[in-house]
């Protein structure tokens, strides 16, 4: 997996944020949509890697063994102390599914306008409950394929509700997404809501930078990575 490393001059920074593009993006989208230049205006104590994590890696199977492998455990080892992950839309999903396969790796998350599944059924099952909290999820189980909607949404039931150990999560989205408006709306009621950083904007770049902007600026970063 490429990655393109981004280091902030002078010591070792204190934490870590590791970029995971969308689909049709890769690790240049990053730099080209200004989200290291947004990093380094706020002069942050992070270092940042942009990963050319696509599609790929997610229908072969092996998107967290090769982020691992390529990407995090060489420059964790390092010594950050946070380790923060920052995806769009198929990277947001990949910041989650990442953080569900390797408990206790990774600090916090921010998932962008994030693809949370395609079952249909499980969405109006957790609106029908009124609500994630409320929802009777299935039973623990390794992610597969063939449950990944369920399996993901329990493990975000039990993140949001301190039931398992996880990453502080926050949630962008724009409120005209038409494509993840509606499921990002369904996990943010069961997040603290400063936590949920939401926007009038659409499925795209312009909205992630407002969004990733917000962040920056209201987050727990200028205190934790400093």
């Amino acid at each position: 997996m490429r990655a393109v490393d981004h280091e902030r001059p002078g010591p070792r920074a204190s934490c870590l944020m590791v970029f995971l593009p969308g689909g049709g993006d890769d690790e240049r989208s990053f730099v080209r949509h200004g989200f290291v230049a947004e990093v380094a205006r706020h002069n942050y104590s992070i270092d940042m890697v942009a990963t050319d994590a696509t599609l790929g890696y997610y229908t072969r199977g092996v998107f967290s063994e090769r982020l691992a492998r390529d990407v995090v455990l060489r420059r964790v080892a390092r010594g950050y102390k946070e380790l923060w992950l920052v995806g769009n839309s198929l990277g947001g999903f990949g910041s989650l599914l990442y953080s569900r396969q390797r408990e206790g790796q990774v600090s916090g998350v921010l998932a962008l306008a994030p693809y949370l599944g395609n079952d249909k059924d499980v969405f109006e099952a957790i609106r029908s409950a009124g609500g994630l909290r409320n929802w009777h999820a299935p039973a623990k189980a390794p992610i597969r394929e063939a449950n990944l909607t369920p399996e993901l949404w329990r493990w975000l039931q039990a993140l949001t509700t301190g039931h398992e150990r996880g990453p502080d999560l926050y949630l962008g989205y724009g409120d005209h997404d038409p494509l993840t408006a509606r499921t990002s709306k369904l996990l943010a009621g069961a997040m603290p809501p400063a936590h949920v950083f939401a926007t009038a904007g659409g499925h795209d770049w312009t909205t992630w930078h407002t969004l990733f902007s917000e962040f920056l600026e209201r987050g727990p970063l200028a205190e934790r990575c400093k």
